[in-house]
């Protein structure tokens, strides 16, 4: 039997002011509250009441004892009320983000998700590296393409268009007449599956980018990454479709059994406005 268990019986008899009415109000036989506070005394090898027919009184050593015990269980009521508090009001998240990511939405989603809850606190930790959620503390990942680890729990955000982009310059040297087939001729990233066809010269997002800038050759990839360039005129978006129209974004995590609430609370948070969000 728990200790617990024991004490919490042993105070219900001090409330109560004898075991009939502990007994009542546990909702137990006489039988079992008394069995369970000898049992305490067994183990204390201490004698906590004094009975009699009617009643029962604390020995000294007994007040002694139930002092300690209604100050070991306020602690633990506080503790617990603390971590209550703690989870719904304040901490910290730590979230995992591609190098990719808008930095610009994704600031948009924190100012907005702090102004429902200001006393939360959000690290970021921008890396391309499938990182190791437990051993790097993380909270929560934002990953596209492949979500990770078999054994964490990967949850689909939103989806995001696909599309050929290439400089000025590449959509003159490729002429009117450009098929999928003289694409793949001048490819230098494509984030699809099957991309072991292609000849990759990275596999970074970024720096697919600033190739294609420079007049590296044709990139696949996210259309509202290539959103600002297109509409300075660096990247001009071809018209023909990709083997791959989509690119599914998730929301990577350990276990959500035990989450924290401030978790749960960004994880609904994201899902709920995912329209207005497209971080990659």
């Amino acid at each position: 039997m728990s200790d617990l268990v024991q004490i919490q019986t042993f105070i219900e008899v001090v409330n109560g002011g004898s075991f009939a009415e502990a007994s009542r109000r546990l909702s137990l036989p006489r039988s079992t509250v008394s069995a369970r506070v000898k049992g305490l005394e067994k183990r204390l090898n201490t004698r906590l009441f004094n009975r009699n027919t009617r009643n029962v009184s604390l020995t000294s050593e007994g007040q002694t004892y139930l002092n300690t015990c209604q100050q070991a269980l306020a602690l633990l009521s506080h503790a617990e009320d603390e971590l209550i508090s703690h989870d719904m009001l304040s901490g910290k998240i730590r979230l995992s983000v591609p190098v990719a990511t808008s930095k610009h939405v994704l600031a948009q989603i924190i100012a907005d998700f702090r102004l429902l809850h200001p006393n939360i606190e959000i690290e970021v930790v921008v890396s391309d590296e499938k990182l190791n959620l437990v051993a790097n503390n993380i909270d929560l990942a934002i990953r596209g393409r492949d979500a990770g680890d078999l054994d964490l729990i990967a949850r689909e955000f939103y989806q995001t268009e696909l599309a050929y982009f290439a400089s000025p310059k590449v959509v003159k040297a490729l002429g009117h007449t450009a098929s999928l087939a003289t694409l793949e001729q001048h490819l230098i990233f494509a984030p699809v599956n099957g991309a072991s066809r292609y000849k990759f010269l990275t596999q970074d997002f970024e720096m697919a980018f600033e190739m294609a800038c420079f007049d590296q050759g044709v990139v696949c990839l996210p259309v509202p990454f290539c959103k600002d360039a297109v509409q300075q005129g660096r990247l001009i978006k071809l018209q023909i479709k990709p083997l791959e129209a989509s690119l599914s974004v998730y929301l990577v995590y350990a276990n959500r059994q035990f989450m924290a609430k401030r978790i749960r609370y960004f994880i609904d948070f994201l899902i709920n406005n995912k329209t207005r969000y497209a971080l990659i």
